[in-house]
């Protein structure tokens, strides 16, 4: 089984203490209860990592937590809608029981608009007007009518139905790939990095997510719950990578994708062994 790159052990510890401030356990009640509960889950933080490493190859991570922590919460907000019994209708997620299985419907809703919002509102807070403009449109765009809330629902429209390459490749790319740009280019722009930063890394991050995407359809079929901690064959009425290509056809597609998100990281040299160490983790991914 494949695991975390070492490195990643640095980035986590702050990455976990910074999602703990960012929705304290006080005033409390049910809708922060269940925010917690979906954000504060044991995960990879892969796209906070990717923010803080981005950071870092264009100069410093010092500013960039505040635009990690706003990327995990529009995910984790993303998970408990997809989770949803209009969605996906998934009972697991992150090894336990799913938000609105846990807290109920209402409150699962209330939870994923509230960390959407507090995202939004942290970046206000944590940067000067100009970036803070800036970043929050980036996500907001990431997760807009050609973001997250298009694949959303193309993919929901998609169930039973037979799709082109083309077409699945674009519910992917807006459903996973368009945030793993957006924190790709969110951590280039706290530290200041130029267009041409900018240029390699959104190019190396659309192609990461689209192979992490892939690696999750081959991971339904392949992978068990106690891997992937959620439930796994739950894609068998819907168009995947796997059933479009086959496990051996999908495997190569995310390793290409994955080769050529590393290619696009040449003009950083060296500087980014961490970043194309986590492309080659989520090419052979098993969790």
């Amino acid at each position: 089984m494949s695991s975390l790159p070492g490195f990643f052990q640095t980035y986590q510890p702050p990455i976990a203490r910074a999602l703990e401030a960012f929705v304290p356990a006080s005033p409390g009640g049910p809708v922060v209860d269940a925010m917690r509960y979906t954000l504060l889950a044991p995960s990879k933080r892969v796209r906070a990592v990717l923010v803080l490493l981005s950071a870092e190859l264009c100069g410093s991570s010092s500013r960039a937590m505040p635009a990690a922590c706003a990327v995990e919460a529009i995910h984790a907000s993303s998970l408990i809608l997809d989770d949803l019994p209009s969605m996906d209708n998934a009972p697991l997620r992150r090894g336990r029981a799913s938000a609105h299985i846990e807290f109920g419907e209402a409150v699962a809703i209330l939870a994923a608009f509230g960390l959407l919002n507090d995202a939004y509102g942290h970046l206000a807070r944590a940067y000067e007007p100009a970036l803070a403009a800036r970043i929050t449109a980036l996500y907001a765009d990431a997760v807009g009518l050609d973001g997250l809330v298009a694949g959303q629902a193309e993919d929901v429209l998609a169930t039973d139905q037979g799709l082109t390459f083309d077409t699945l490749e674009r519910i992917h790319r807006r459903k996973t790939g368009v945030l793993f740009s957006a924190a790709a280019t969110a951590g280039a722009l706290s530290a200041g990095g130029s267009a041409d930063d900018i240029v390699a890394l959104t190019a190396y991050a659309k192609n990461l997510g689209l192979a992490f995407q892939i690696v999750d359809d081959l991971l339904d079929v392949t992978g068990t719950p106690e891997e992937t901690g959620k439930a796994v064959k739950s894609d068998a009425r819907k168009t995947t990578f796997v059933s479009f290509s086959g496990v051996d056809g999908a495997r190569e597609l995310a390793l290409e994708l994955c080769r050529t998100a590393t290619s696009a990281l040449a003009p950083f040299g060296r500087r980014a062994t961490h970043l194309a160490a986590l492309a080659d983790f989520v090419a052979q991914r098993r969790l």
